[in-house]
């Protein structure tokens, strides 16, 4: 949801920020956060040595959108493991019934001014990553993927395939999904593209949900129903193995597929 100041670089300690790629840096290597990590993460930089409160952060990550205030937790906890391992100290604080606040000093310089941080050296990038994300995201946005439909039961589970890596991997969303949407928020379809870059990615909409065939309120579906859809996905794309990653109440379903099916 933060859209402002996107052409600047924040820097403090080791850590660049990227604002405009949604890239974090440590000692120019890109660090791998989750876009709501890295929202949060900017949240902070752009007010740090400030107090902010739970409720500001969410809205500043979050917008209008409802969630629990246990995720600003996770993205927060994330953060910290990151940033205190390579700053060497604690640089996020909390303050009991205030908030929180970026205790590390923070310099900003506007992109223009700044281009050889935001793109370090090519040797000393790790494999080259960045350019097959800018490419997948360049074609994925003039021609989004193609949605297709597997028979799970009697319900159309919607899917698209994105990539051409050699490990299937298939991302499992929390609670509601859209495919169509997933491509319009530009640092959830960096996040896709950067996963597509090294995998055949497998997305889908739950049954209920997205472009998929809706469902009775009195027979929303158990984790065993969700887990067939995945079942039926895998088989429509022809994936006789595949990695799983899930989000949310994805995470449970993913664990029980795979416990289920470990071949």
């Amino acid at each position: 949801m933060i859209n402002e100041a996107t052409d600047c670089i924040y820097e403090f300690g080791s850590f660049t920020v990227d604002a405009a790629e949604g890239l974090l840096l440590c000692e120019g290597r890109p660090v791998p956060l989750t876009p709501r990590a890295f929202d949060t993460l900017l949240a902070f930089v752009e007010r740090s040595g400030h107090v902010l409160t739970k409720d500001e952060l969410m809205r500043r990550v979050w917008g209008e959108v409802f969630v629990e205030e246990n995720n600003l937790s996770q993205n927060i906890s994330l953060l910290r493991k990151v940033l205190d391992v390579g700053s060497g100290g604690k640089i996020i604080e909390t303050l009991p019934k205030r908030g929180y606040r970026f205790a590390a000093a923070v310099s900003v310089r506007r992109k223009e001014s700044a281009a050889d941080l935001s793109a370090p050296p090519l040797a000393q990038r790790p494999a080259p990553i960045t350019g097959k994300v800018t490419q997948n995201l360049e074609r994925i946005l003039t021609q989004p993927p193609e949605t297709r439909y597997a028979k799970s039961g009697d319900v159309n589970i919607a899917y698209q395939i994105v990539g051409s890596g050699p490990l299937d991997l298939v991302f499992v969303m929390g609670w509601v999904s859209h495919l169509e949407h997933f491509w319009t928020e530009p640092r959830f379809a960096r996040f896709l593209a950067r996963l597509a870059s090294f995998s055949r990615l497998i997305l889908f909409d739950k049954r209920g949900t997205g472009l998929s065939d809706r469902v009775p309120v009195n027979e929303l579906p158990t984790l065993e129903q969700r887990m067939d859809d995945v079942r039926a996905v895998l088989e429509a794309v022809g994936s006789e193995r595949a990695a799983l990653c899930g989000v949310s109440e994805g995470g449970p379903m993913s664990a029980l597929f795979a416990a289920t099916y470990p071949e």
